[in-house]
């Protein structure tokens, strides 16, 4: 129908194509009995498109547009031109990751969409899994065998407190804490993890006055001097430069093994090959 169209009637299309007039005569036959509809008239000598004719080769036009956007598309994802990156990010990370990588990526990458995803370390390594993102950035060292991990030193897991609270103090030892208010996140955090083992380690047995479920919040309670809380410097930064925090080295062994990992799937063909 198509060259019928193109070529102004059925001879002349045959002609165009190499063939018989009437392969092309019974092909057209053959479309009208199956779909009951006219396609060509005869408008004196020439066999002419119907209405319904000229809808059929829009709609081929129109099939023909698509496939090629689409074939635009797809090679535009396999060269990393447009398409989705998704990103499970700590929420102590988020500052970095801006300042590290984002703008670059963005700069190389200005068509393809990063998804940002908060979540624990729990959560992001189950984000991972599934499939739900392609990276992952969270503290703590990878175990599971479907996840491929890279770890890399974190920026130092300390004790936050008040600059009132501070009191001229750079560090502190673990049975200081014993009299006082602590600010403890949620048990699927990393950081929490590092400072339960800290505390095993010491045989301590502590209770928490806070726990909270984002360090904004804890960062925001110790601000006001109402505890301690425990983060690595980069979860706090923001607070640290504004001089609303004070940050004091934690004096323990686990505190100065604290790193971070970036993961993603062992599916990847090569780790980290796309970011």
């Amino acid at each position: 129908m198509h060259e019928i169209d193109l070529y102004g009637g059925v001879r002349a299309a045959a002609d165009a194509l190499a063939i018989n007039g009437s392969v092309i005569s019974r092909q057209v036959a053959q479309l009208e009995r199956d779909h009951g509809v006219v396609l060509l008239e005869r408008r004196g000598r020439r066999a002419v498109l119907t209405e319904i004719g000229l809808s059929l080769v829009e709609h081929f036009h129109e099939s023909c547009r698509r496939d090629a956007d689409m074939l635009a598309q797809l090679e535009d994802f396999r060269s990393l031109r447009r398409g989705r990156l998704g990103v499970g990010v700590g929420e102590g990370f988020v500052e970095n990751l801006l300042a590290t990588v984002l703008e670059g990526f963005s700069l190389q990458f200005s068509d393809i969409v990063v998804e940002l995803l908060n979540g624990a370390t729990s959560e992001i390594i189950a984000m991972v899994r599934n499939d739900d993102v392609d990276l992952g950035l969270c503290a703590g060292r990878g175990s599971d065998p479907a996840i491929r991990s890279r770890t890399f030193r974190a920026a130092q897991f300390c004790a936050l407190v008040s600059p009132r609270h501070a009191a001229g103090e750079r560090r502190i030892g673990f049975e200081q804490l014993r009299d006082q208010r602590l600010i403890f996140m949620l048990e699927h955090f990393g950081a929490q993890q590092y400072l339960d083992a800290i505390i095993r380690a010491e045989r301590l047995n502590l209770t928490p006055s806070y726990r909270c479920d984002l360090f904004s919040a804890a960062q925001a309670i110790a601000a006001a001097g109402l505890g301690v809380a425990f983060m690595s410097t980069d979860a706090a930064r923001q607070y640290l430069e504004a001089g609303r925090l004070v940050a004091l080295e934690l004096e323990h062994p686990i505190a100065r093994e604290f790193s971070s990992q970036a993961i993603n799937t062992a599916r990847w063909p090569a780790p980290f090959s796309r970011c």
